[in-house]
């Protein structure tokens, strides 16, 4: 388990870089404003990936280890399933770019193509996460990065390009490359896909998407959570307040991710396969000791961070923050509990009542639209970071409220 964490750790070093300062480069070399218009496309399109691919993950994540004679063939239908979903959701990125972004054709078929990518690049990444081959995940993960990151400076320095439009060609770019080099360079690169054996099974794909489906909601509504703000503050602001808030906001949540996702990417598939050898004792101690790590990582990171806001906004992003300190301590909070929130909804996916956590992620949904609503036309961005967090602080007490219940069940324990 620590080996796993520390490779997950060391292999995020290169994506957790690579964000942070494409951060930075965006906002200095294309503007707030191109980085408001980024922001505003890259969250839409991971939206649709998570609509379209996000019960698909979830299911492999849940139910590959389920099939230990059979892992090739239930790769297949996955894969299959992958193909279908991910079609669907390029098409409606066509729609989307078009008739809401309003982007010219070009741009379009630049988005939707990198969709389509994406979700094969997380396929594949979910598969060496769920057969625990941490050092392949990240060596995968880290070379998207690295390509991506080289095909941006690349298209700024020596292009001279300065439209947002470049960091979905970088981004597009490099998981081509990434592709590229997992099929020909990288150990088993193809693991285990068979074109033959690609095809559709009625009953296996009921199942997948009975467990997957409502795990796709509430992932889908928790995104609207953390990205709904950028698009009111837009109708009742300007591109360049989007890009502020988006590169504050941005900024901490890359870090709360590298700084957290180790643990959860290694402990995920540990706490699966306890609960489903029926070791649940052994599982929910592995998702308290989670708990506990994240707890601490969050509560070294804010002291840093408030300690050197001002470095940070004013020589790395070149920002002017309205009331940096409400913005930059309720943003840290709420990005960390949502990493822990990870965890601590564990029990209800394992326990196969996901209905239960769209409940939970409704209620905070419903806080965080009304109160954007209500107090972004009055005070700005400022409200939107105070909000991300209430909004956060009423998914636990939800969730919390159903743990308590199951506990007192018995469905918790042996």
């Amino acid at each position: 388990m620590k080996k796993d964490v520390l490779i997950y750790f060391a292999g995020k070093i290169i994506p957790a870089g690579v964000n942070l300062v494409i951060i930075i480069l965006a906002v200095r070399f294309l503007g707030k404003a191109e980085y408001g218009k980024y922001s505003l496309v890259f969250y839409a399109s991971m939206l649709l990936s998570t609509l379209t691919y996000g019960w698909i993950q979830q299911s492999i994540l849940r139910f590959l280890s389920a099939y230990p004679g059979q892992q090739v063939l239930t790769i297949n239908r996955f894969y299959f399933l992958l193909l279908v979903s991910t079609l669907s959701a390029s098409i409606i990125g066509l729609f989307l770019c078009i008739l809401y972004f309003h982007l010219s054709w070009q741009d379009t078929a630049v988005v939707t193509a990198y969709i389509f990518l994406y979700n094969i690049f997380l396929f594949h990444l979910t598969l060496n996460q769920t057969n625990k081959k941490s050092v392949r995940y990240a060596t995968l993960e880290g070379s998207y990065y690295l390509l991506f990151f080289a095909a941006f400076l690349v298209l700024v320095l020596v292009f001279n390009q300065r439209l947002f439009i470049v960091l979905f060609v970088a981004m597009l770019c490099g998981l081509v490359l990434t592709e590229f080099l997992r099929m020909t360079v990288l150990p088993e690169g193809k693991v285990g896909i068979d074109p033959s054996r690609i095809y559709f099974d009625a009953g296996f794909s009921k199942k997948v998407f009975n467990f997957g489906f409502p795990i796709t909601i509430w992932l889908f509504l928790s995104y609207l959570v953390t990205i709904s703000d950028r698009f009111i503050i837009k109708e009742f602001s300007s591109y360049d307040d989007v890009g502020t808030y988006a590169a504050i906001k941005d900024f901490i949540i890359k870090i709360a991710t590298f700084t957290t996702i180790p643990i959860l990417l290694a402990y995920h598939p540990m706490i699966v396969e306890k609960w489903n050898g029926n070791r649940k004792k052994e599982a929910m101690r592995l998702i308290r000791e989670g708990l506990n790590y994240c707890l601490m990582i969050a509560a070294v990171v804010l002291i840093f961070f408030l300690i050197f806001k001002n470095l940070v906004y004013t020589h790395l992003l070149h920002l002017q923050v309205n009331k940096e300190l409400l913005v930059s301590a309720a943003l840290i909070g709420s990005a960390f509990l949502w990493q822990a929130a990870m965890l601590l909804h564990k029990p209800l996916e394992l326990l196969l009542k996901p209905r239960l956590m769209l409940i939970a992620i409704v209620f905070a949904l419903i806080v965080n639209a009304l109160a954007n609503l209500i107090f972004v036309p009055v005070f700005g961005y400022p409200a939107s970071a105070v909000i991300s967090l209430a909004s956060v602080i009423t998914y636990i007490i939800v969730i919390f409220v159903f743990l308590f219940r199951f506990h007192k069940q018995g469905l918790l324990r042996e």
